[in-house]
Order: C-alpha cells, then sequence, then structure tokens
C-alpha cells in the first residue's frame, strides 16, 4: 500500500493544485468506548523442566490479544495460582482479580525436539470450560512460538464470534545502506508481529506498493528500475519473479481481485495514468477507466464486481468507485481537501484510507460516517487485518519510520517492535490455510 503523495513524487507526475470546493458527508464517528474483556493467560507449564524455551507462549497471546482493543490481559504478577489443567482451577481466585476469561495449557516435550501445546478456555462467570481441550502437535523449539499465533486465534474465535488474524503474514519494504551513496531495497515477509522476518526479494532500485495475493503465495509490487516503474509477482515460497507490466511511463499500485485471477493496477502507457485490469489467466490487459487526471491506487471490493481508486479528476484527490459490470464511476468521498489509498474491510462494511495528506480514516460504506484513527501529519499506508478488526500503517515517531497496529475501533494502537529501520509500504496477507 502507499500514499498518493508518495506516488506522485516518485513517478515525478504533476499534481494539479486548483482548490476544490467540498461537500459535508453526514456524520463523524467516535472511537469505540465499550470495554476490553479482562483476561487471565496463565504461563504455561512446560512438563519436562529441563526444556527452555526463548518465548513465553502466554506473553505473545496476550499482546495479539491486546492489540485488537477487544482483549485486557491482566498482569500475571495478580495471579493467585497458576493452573494448568481444569481440576487445579478455582473460580473465586480469578473472580477477586475480576478476569472474565482464563486460559491455561501445558507444553509436552515428546523426544527429539518435538512438542505438543495443550490448552483449554475456561469462562470464569459460569466456572465452566469453554469448548474441547485443544492440541497443537508437531512443534519444535524454533516453531513453537507460532502456536501462540492459533491460540490467540482461538480465544478470539470463542469469544468474538469472529475470525482470528494472528496466524498470518504482513510484506514491507526495507531500505539498506549498503555503501556511502547507495542503497538496497529488500521486500521483507514476517508474522503480523514481525517477528521471524525474511527477505525474499532484494533490488538496488526502490520497491513500492506490495500487495498478496488472496492465497498468500505470491506478492505483487513496483520495482523502479532503470528503464522505469514496472510490476512483478514474486513467488513467496521459491522467489521466482515475473513481470506483467513493464509499459513505456508509469505502472503503479498492483491490487489482487478476491479470487487471485486478475491484478488491478495503473498505468499512463497512452498518457495521463488510468486503472487497467490484468488477466492472469489469459494474460490480457483490459483498460477500465479513461480520464485526463491522474487514476491510481486501485483496491477490489469483497465481492469481486468492483474497484476503488484514488483520482484528482475533480482537482483534489479523491476516492472514486469503479463498477465492473456497468462500467459506472462514482465518487465515494467529499470530506476535506484530499483523501487517498482506500481498501474495503474483507467483509466490504468499512474503508479506509489515508486523509488530508496523513491522517488514517475508516469510513462506514453504508453511512459514510468518518471515524479518525489517527490525526499525524505523516501516516501512510493502511491495510486492513484479514478479518477487518484491525488495521497497519506507517508513521514516524522521533523522525523514525514506525509500523503500527491500530484496532479498527479505535481504542489501541500497538507498535510492531520487531520491524525497526527505514522500512515502508506495509501490507497483510489473508489467513494462512
Amino acid at each position: 500500500m502507499k500514499s498518493i503523495k508518495g506516488i506522485l513524487i516518485t513517478l515525478l507526475v504533476l499534481v494539479v493544485t486548483v482548490q476544490a470546493h467540498a461537500q459535508r458527508l453526514r456524520g463523524t464517528a467516535q472511537p469505540s468506548q465499550i470495554r476490553a474483556t479482562p483476561i487471565a493467560i496463565v504461563p504455561f507449564k512446560v512438563l519436562d523442566e529441563t526444556v527452555v524455551f526463548e518465548h513465553q507462549l502466554d506473553q505473545v497471546v496476550g499482546n495479539d490479544l491486546y492489540a485488537t482493543g477487544k482483549f485486557e490481559p491482566i498482569p500475571k504478577e495478580k495471579f493467585l495460582t497458576l493452573p494448568s489443567r481444569r481440576e487445579e482451577i478455582r473460580a473465586k481466585d480469578w473472580r477477586f482479580i475480576n478476569a472474565e476469561i482464563l486460559v491455561y495449557g501445558e507444553i509436552w516435550s515428546l523426544g527429539g525436539d518435538r512438542y505438543e501445546v495443550q490448552f483449554n478456555m475456561h469462562d470464569v462467570a459460569r466456572d465452566q470450560q469453554v469448548g474441547q481441550t485443544l492440541r497443537i502437535p508437531n512443534l519444535t523449539k524454533e516453531t513453537i512460538r507460532a502456536a501462540s499465533h492459533i491460540i490467540a486465534d482461538k480465544v478470539y474465535e470463542a469469544f468474538t464470534g469472529n475470525t482470528g488474524a494472528f496466524n498470518s503474514k504482513i510484506a514491507y519494504v526495507e531500505k539498506v545502506r549498503v555503501e556511502s551513496q547507495r542503497h538496497r531495497y529488500k521486500l521483507m515477509v514476517a508474522d503480523w508481529d514481525g517477528y521471524n522476518s525474511v527477505e525474499r526479494y532484494a533490488s538496488w532500485s526502490p520497491i513500492l506498493s506490495p500487495d498478496w495475493s488472496p492465497d498468500s503465495q505470491d506478492i505483487a509490487f513496483v520495482n523502479l528500475t532503470s528503464k522505469g516503474p514496472v510490476i512483478k509477482v514474486l513467488n513467496v515460497q521459491s522467489g521466482n519473479t515475473e513481470t506483467i507490466a513493464s509499459f513505456k511511463g508509469v505502472n503503479a499500485a498492483p491490487s489482487w481481485s478476491p479470487d487471485g485471477t486478475k491484478i488491478a493496477y495503473s498505468s499512463s502507457r497512452y498518457g495521463s495514468p488510468d486503472i487497467f485490469v490484468y488477466d492472469t489467466a489469459t494474460r490480457e490487459h483490459k483498460r477500465v477507466t479513461t480520464h485526463y487526471g491522474i487514476d491510481t491506487e486501485p483496491s477490489w471490493a469483497a465481492s469481486g464486481r468492483s474497484l476503488l481508486f484514488t483520482s484528482n479528476r475533480s482537482r483534489k484527490p479523491q476516492i472514486y468507485r469503479y463498477d465492473l459490470f456497468d462500467s459506472s464511476i462514482s465518487r465515494m468521498t467529499f470530506e476535506g481537501d484530499e483523501s487517498a489509498n482506500a481498501s474495503y474491510d474483507p467483509q466490504g462494511k468499512n474503508m479506509v484510507m489515508v486523509h488530508e495528506g496523513g491522517n488514517i480514516v475508516l469510513m462506514d460504506a453504508q453511512s459514510n460516517e468518518l471515524m479518525w484513527l489517527t490525526r499525524a501529519k505523516f501516516d501512510e499506508s493502511p491495510s486492513f487485518s484479514p478479518n477487518g478488526d484491525m488495521v497497519l500503517y506507517m508513521t514516524e515517531q522521533g523522525f523514525e519510520p514506525t509500523m503500527i497496529v491500530a484496532s479498527a475501533d479505535g481504542r489501541v494502537r500497538t507498535k510492531v517492535e520487531f520491524v525497526q529501520g527505514d522500512v515502508r509500504e506495509p501490507a497483510w496477507s489473508s489467513l494462512r490455510k
């Protein structure tokens, strides 16, 4: 994902500065004031006392759940007991510290660096187990941290009714100085919280706008080569790349369709940038907008029937919607002087976008109400989590690039601690199968 300003500057496209009038929308929503649910996550008992793990599962699970704004992990210093099995639970101990949910379990050593995690969830008010004992087998010391994300997903689903998003990945671009006047650009892939980052592609030329395929197997991105910006598709596992758009002029902002059969992008091959759709099966490119203004940053609706895109056809950048069936175009945003880089959540209920050049806002797709997630000057590249309950974006803290995850209700912002350095362009994957 990317900001409209970044694209216009990078690709040397003129921005029209004529002032436009603004039409007010129906209203402005406020961040949610709903109380987060207190949850106690007991340190998992390691049955083999000779085994020491680098990561504590309870801490990772707690960090996952806290980032959603729906759960408030209770510090373990307040725990009166540390149960690992159902018969060890005394509900009054947990009511005393106001816990409403209890998560506990054990780590079994199976020999030969093989482990299994067993865990349970407990409703403290009812003093009853929620569901059956769950098992995560075939783990090693290297992979056991990933079990935390699976546990967090199960807890999230059990108590919210929505699918968790913690067993997913993010992609981002890292810029590294190799020589005094030279930089290397790396396309990185990591767990959703930035841990376990791995370089998947590198170039001496800038990398922009990574976007995941719906099966999380491929990433489309822009590479600013010596011949101009081209769009490539990277297979995450093999590392193989394929160039799908290298036309004269601008080739920018790729976006995968929900079914993975098409990639929308912006190209100026005929003059000013327009929106095109590439068919991955037929390899045909179809032009879907024709306007003398700048059309860029396409993003698909969950149904695959329409596209959002950014255009300055109204003199300042605003969000428009293109219907792929009747070819109609409608303006979606009117608030303020600039809206850009919009995308729907997976359910199509909300849109996230960059507003006024540096605020991240949500817009209700039905009521058009806006809710500000941030009010900074430099926030960019918003990307929904695969369940729509969190938003990943870039900001600056102390003049340093910083990656943040905000709960979609506006209550919580969490710094992605494991990602540091000169990083940009974050994009959240779909759920891993």
